[in-house]
């Protein structure tokens, strides 16, 4: 891909070619990220988890870099975003975690009116994490920003949510981290949240002029109609997602002082890792499927 397409103006960071410099942009965004985190010991597991995790990252971003690197067939188009949606649509997922947290406070309302205080003061940071999701400010809602997206460029119709196109790598991601966070310990729950936040940051970041130089040199889009097809993408940069992931933090911080609950760093470890692996192995085998 070109290095030196159109800027979009808004985005920060350079026109970078995701082919050569895409996993150093994806590692350098979720440093940015991750150096929120004010639990030094926390953060320092999150950056040893991704630097252990290297060849899923640099899977990720040859992906999309095989991916953007032509027009591609159709049915590899409907299998691109019906599986890459299954990565990224976790807005659920969040608000249930915020449900367990209330759920815990009503319990201590009576006997412990503080701790109840902190419970749903992390509930309701981990709602802020998904109020743009949900346009609770009344903006459009982000589902229907990918479907606008994914239907554009899948042949624009609905084909590309039918079931037959997601692969079973993102189904097993997508149910992979619905465990965490409604089924698992609400702190193993956090922190795939943590390294959820910090990873979308650096992602959209890094794929943001890449996916816009595609529509409009491969798929023939104009500036107008790649922009509105790309809203998705771009409603996610300029820091959106950085802010999602010190809404976390500070949902982290309030759910240990009213749950009593402790970090523990060898679990924290293992799901950061396991989310990596599990990303990379969607975005792997996407990859596999590309012309």
């Amino acid at each position: 891909m070109s290095s030196v397409a159109k800027p979009i103006p808004g985005l920060s960071g350079p026109v970078l070619d995701i082919a050569s410099n895409g996993d150093a942009a994806l590692f350098l965004g979720m440093q940015d990220a991750f150096s929120q985190l004010e639990h030094e010991p926390l953060r320092q597991v999150l950056l040893d988890s991704l630097a252990a995790e290297k060849e899923s990252v640099q899977a990720i971003a040859r992906s999309f870099a095989g991916f953007l690197a032509g027009t591609q067939p159709l049915e590899v188009r409907r299998r691109f975003f019906s599986s890459y949606q299954r990565t990224n649509n976790s807005a659920m997922s969040v608000e249930g975690l915020a449900n367990r947290m209330t759920a815990e406070g009503e319990a201590r309302v009576g006997s412990e009116p503080d701790r109840a205080l902190s419970l749903f003061r992390a509930a309701g940071r981990m709602n802020r994490v998904a109020d743009e999701d949900l346009g609770v400010g009344g903006q459009a809602l982000h589902f229907e920003l990918y479907y606008r997206m994914a239907t554009e460029f899948a042949g624009r119709d609905d084909e590309w949510q039918c079931r037959q196109y997601c692969l079973p790598a993102a189904v097993e991601f997508k149910s992979w981290l619905d465990t965490m966070r409604l089924r698992s310990p609400v702190m193993i729950g956090l922190y795939s949240l943590l390294v959820h936040e910090g990873y979308t940051h650096a992602e959209h970041e890094t794929i943001a002029q890449p996916f816009y130089t595609w529509a409009t040199t491969h798929m023939g889009l104009s500036d107008h109609d790649a922009r509105r097809a790309l809203a998705w993408i771009t409603v996610h940069t300029g820091g959106t997602e950085k802010a999602h992931f010190a809404h976390s933090c500070a949902s982290l911080a309030h759910y240990l002082q009213g749950s009593g609950a402790a970090i523990d760093l060898q679990v924290a470890g293992e799901t950061f890792r396991e989310y990596f692996q599990l990303k990379g192995a969607v975005m792997a085998h996407l990859n596999q499927t590309y012309r």
